[in-house]
């Protein structure tokens, strides 16, 4: 499949106290397990991140934000704007769990919108999302106009929002960990205990 994983790791990581991205679980930094998971799924991987030396350890191509401190707009905007190929997967750098089964279900529907988005229980997840390269006009002129909310900018463009109860007439049986992600020291220790338990 011709695209490209977009990692998003510019966050301040505040809530956490010290770098999400590079907490390890099972041996791995969490964005390590991330990009092994995406570059076994897509040719090409791209971190946006704006310490870029914390992230060179990868030997991925990075980016920063062009917009900076506008938060994931901006992340999704550079990673766009970089990419060399009309479809993406946008993924936070906080999701240890992503299913490469859902990539694809994702990635396939942009040949008929400019992004797909799952929404489970209500709740939508832009930052595990595909987009196309066109989509980076749209978000360039939401951050010219201060414009930052994802959910105004999904709205905006041709988005195809996909719920859970679709997905599982598509046959993908989602589960809970693939849309977890840690932003504090608990959620991080939950992590560690998923991992441990889906090691046995």
């Amino acid at each position: 499949m011709s695209a490209t994983g977009i990692i998003l790791a510019g966050g301040h990581s505040s809530r956490m106290g010290e770098n999400k991205a590079l907490l390890k679980i099972g041996g791995k930094t969490v964005i390590e397990r991330i990009a092994d998971q995406l570059s076994s799924l897509l040719p090409n991987v791209i971190i946006v991140a704006n310490k870029q030396e914390d992230y060179q350890f990868l030997g991925l191509p990075l980016v920063s934000d062009r917009w900076k401190e506008k938060g994931p707009l901006a992340g999704i905007q550079a990673g766009l704007s970089e990419s060399r190929t009309q479809n993406n997967l946008i993924v936070a750098c906080d999701m240890p769990f992503i299913s490469g089964e859902l990539a694809r279900i994702l990635l396939d529907q942009l040949d008929q919108h400019q992004t797909a988005v799952p929404e489970i229980g209500g709740q939508l997840h832009p930052l595990f999302a595909a987009y196309r390269k066109d989509a980076s006009t749209a978000a360039e002129l939401a951050l010219s106009e201060n414009k930052l909310r994802i959910r105004q900018f999904l709205m905006d463009i041709d988005s195809r929002i996909i719920t859970d109860k679709e997905l599982e007439k598509m046959g993908f049986l989602y589960r809970d960990a693939h849309f977890f992600n840690m932003n504090r020291p608990d959620e991080y220790q939950l992590a560690l205990k998923m991992a441990e338990e889906a090691s046995k």
